[in-house]
């Protein structure tokens, strides 16, 4: 990459979005994981999101997974299953922060068992900053054709380098990025693309967050994430 720079000290205290209950979601653990699963009666995708990092406020109530399973909720909801939940020691999630390790583990939990619900069916794995880099990784982990597709979206390349044991994952990739990401510049993102053989889409005047329109990143992700729809 262009750039390794290292991640800033986390706060003692970090900051998280207060839980927000969306729509056709039902309450559930998963494991010793706190998670909110929906489940149509006839589904056919499931995606498993992935949220930010643990250790900055990242939760799965954060505003760009909040924001793609809200989409969901409004224009997918007949047809497509979908998973949010908190990584270890994030909310009432057992555990502690595990460096990336243990939370490849967590994310393959919830796609085994949100793929126990809904057998047969295509699985997409998206993940935001931290949790791009997750689910690349818990995508390449599980057996082949397991996974179906991943989105990447803003990975934060300067702060996780290591992305060879994604290598292995071969279905469709994507990686959704703001020309004005403080974390990862179009350059690199190239770069990322071209190492992992993803597609990229680059958002002119958005950032890291997607603060200019969460819900116009949302709705493009959709394409992506659930082809079906």
């Amino acid at each position: 990459m262009a750039r390794m720079e290292r991640l800033p000290p986390p706060p003692a205290e970090p900051v998280r979005s207060p839980a927000v209950a969306v729509p056709g979601e039902d309450e559930t653990r998963i494991g010793g994981l706190d998670a909110r699963v929906h489940l149509p009666a006839a589904p056919r995708r499931a995606v498993v999101l992935c949220h930010p990092h643990p250790l900055y406020g990242g939760s799965m109530h954060s505003p760009v997974p909040l924001a793609i399973a809200k989409t969901l909720a409004d224009e997918a909801s007949e047809v497509v299953a979908w998973a949010r939940f908190d990584f270890r020691g994030v909310g009432s999630s057992a555990g502690t922060y595990d460096h990336g390790r243990g939370e490849v583990d967590d994310a393959r939990a919830v796609v085994q068992h949100l793929r126990g619900l809904t057998p047969g069916v295509p699985m997409t794995l998206c993940g935001h900053s931290f949790g791009s880099w997750i689910a690349m990784r818990a995508a390449a982990a599980e057996p082949a054709g397991s996974v179906e597709r991943v989105l990447m979206l803003a990975p934060s390349t300067r702060f996780f380098q290591s992305w060879d044991d994604a290598l292995a994952f071969t279905g469709p990739r994507a990686i959704f990025l703001g020309d004005r990401d403080e974390l990862c510049d179009v350059d690199e993102a190239r770069t990322l693309a071209a190492q992992l053989g993803a597609e990229l889409r680059v958002f002119e005047g958005f950032d890291h967050h997607f603060m200019k329109s969460r819900r116009a990143m949302a709705e493009a992700a959709l394409h992506f994430i659930a082809p079906e729809v």
